[in-house]
C-alpha cells in the first residue's frame, strides 16, 4: 500500500535527518538542515512549474498524498529540524526529531494495520497507543523513565492533538516539554 511506503521512508529519513545532530561539529545541522531546506524548496519549486526532476519526479509519484504540494511532509520535517536545531540544546533536539520519527511513523502503521477504534482528527487508538509505546522503548537508553514517558506522552498528544501537520508541530512540543522539564 502507497502509505506503508511513505511511513518507512518516513522512518528512514528521519533517522538519517535526527542523526545530523549528533555530529560534534557547532553549526553543522544548521548549515545541513538549512541548505536541505532551500534545495528541497527548490525542487519544489520547479516540479509545480512542470520540470521533470529525475529520481525526484519518481519518489513524488510513488509515495507523494494526492492534493499536497510535491514533498510537504518532507520539507515540513526539515523545517521543524531546522528550528530544533537553534532553538534546543542538541541532545534536547535530536530527542525531538527521533520523537516525529519513530511516533509518526509506528503510529501511522500500526493504525493502518491494526487501527480498529477511532479516536481524535481520525486517528485510531491502536495507533496512537503503538506509536507511544514504541517511542518510549526507544527512548529508554537515553533518558530516564520518567522522561520518556513524559517525551512519549508529549509526542503522542502533539501527533492526536495538533490541528497542523504534525511534522512541524511533534518536535517543537517535545523539545519546549523536555527542555522545560530539565530546567525543573
Amino acid at each position: 500500500m502507497h502509505e506503508y511506503g511513505r511511513q518507512m521512508v518516513h522512518l528512514v529519513f528521519g533517522l538519517g535527518i535526527a542523526s545530523i545532530l549528533l555530529v560534534p561539529v557547532p553549526g553543522l545541522a544548521v548549515l545541513i538542515y538549512a541548505s536541505g531546506l532551500l534545495g528541497g524548496l527548490m525542487l519544489v519549486e520547479a516540479v509545480l512549474r512542470g520540470w521533470y526532476v529525475p529520481g525526484i519526479a519518481e519518489i513524488i509519484g510513488a509515495l507523494e498524498r494526492e492534493d499536497v504540494f510535491p514533498g510537504k511532509g518532507t520539507v515540513y520535517f526539515v523545517a521543524s529540524a531546522l528550528f530544533c536545531s537553534v532553538a534546543f540544546a542538541p541532545q534536547v533536539a535530536f530527542i525531538a526529531v527521533l520523537s516525529l520519527t519513530v511516533l509518526d511513523s509506528v503510529a501511522t502503521i500500526a493504525g493502518l494495520s491494526f487501527g480498529r477504534h477511532k479516536i481524535i482528527n481520525g486517528k485510531t487508538l491502536e495507533g496512537s497507543g503503538a506509536g507511544f509505546f514504541a517511542l518510549f522503548i526507544v527512548l529508554l537508553p537515553m533518558l530516564h523513565p520518567s522522561a520518556a514517558l513524559l517525551v512519549a506522552g508529549v509526542a503522542a498528544l502533539a501527533e492526536l492533538l495538533s490541528p497542523i501537520d504534525d511534522n512541524l508541530v511533534i518536535p517543537v512540543a517535545v523539545g519546549t516539554a523536555l527542555t522545560l522539564a530539565l530546567l525543573s
